[in-house]
């Protein structure tokens, strides 16, 4: 055998060996493991969570403790409020990483959509037709919920700011505070929603595994 034919034949093996675990895959085969590497895409998600919750509690202890500061106290007021625009500002970089897990687990996701038609069991097309759809509502929320939560954090920021002036009345930080109060409470809204959302997720996906025959203690998204 000559060399080229050599090389030839190993090239051939190697993609055969490397194609042989997507060859006679069904849909549904396929979808699980779509599904599976989509929960741990959103990994980076799960892993701020702890963390950001840990921040905003530090920033509202910081904020009644600064409230409970006169003006003879003004350089440590200043000194906390630099504490707390250091940790909305750790907010952020945390936020912009469970946005981009968020995102590069609806791309994977998208994978799930292009197989769905090809199931054969009308039972199971439909279940995967609805966990689509949970998962397209439930990106459009986790989306809604990531502007209105930016924008609070936007406004603790200024927030902090504001508390450095010297000439800061009482009104104008009652006016401020009632408008980041109410942001928040948009916040908690669009939270509930996209809660609700990843459960119905969770509970149609337990539902598609057993229908497709597949074991339901599967990880769950986030």
């Amino acid at each position: 055998m000559s060399i080229k034919k050599t090389i030839f034949v190993t090239f051939l093996l190697l993609t055969m060996v490397m194609s042989g675990c997507s060859v006679g895959q069904t849909a549904e085969e396929k979808i699980y493991e779509h599904l599976e590497k989509t929960v741990s895409l959103e990994k980076g998600f799960s892993d701020v969570q702890k963390p950001l919750v840990e921040a905003e509690k530090k920033e509202q202890t910081l904020f009644n403790e600064m409230l409970g500061l006169s003006m003879k106290e003004f350089d440590q007021i200043k000194q906390m409020a630099d504490e707390a625009i250091a940790s909305a500002e750790s907010r952020q970089e945390m936020i912009q990483k469970e946005k981009k897990s968020i995102e590069e687990a609806y791309e994977e996701f998208k994978s799930v959509k292009e197989l769905a038609d090809s199931i054969e069991e009308e039972k199971i097309k439909s279940s995967a037709g609805e966990l689509i759809q949970t998962m397209d509502d439930r990106h459009t929320s986790y989306q809604d919920l990531n502007k209105a939560y930016t924008e609070a954090l936007k406004m603790d920021l200024e927030l902090y700011a504001l508390l450095k002036k010297e000439d800061l009345s009482i009104d104008e930080l009652k006016t401020f505070t009632e408008k980041l109060n109410k942001q928040y409470e948009d916040v908690l809204k669009k939270q509930d929603t996209f809660n609700q959302l990843t459960d119905q997720y969770n509970e149609q996906k337990k539902d598609f595994y057993k229908l497709a025959g597949f074991s339901t203690d599967e990880k769950k998204a986030s």
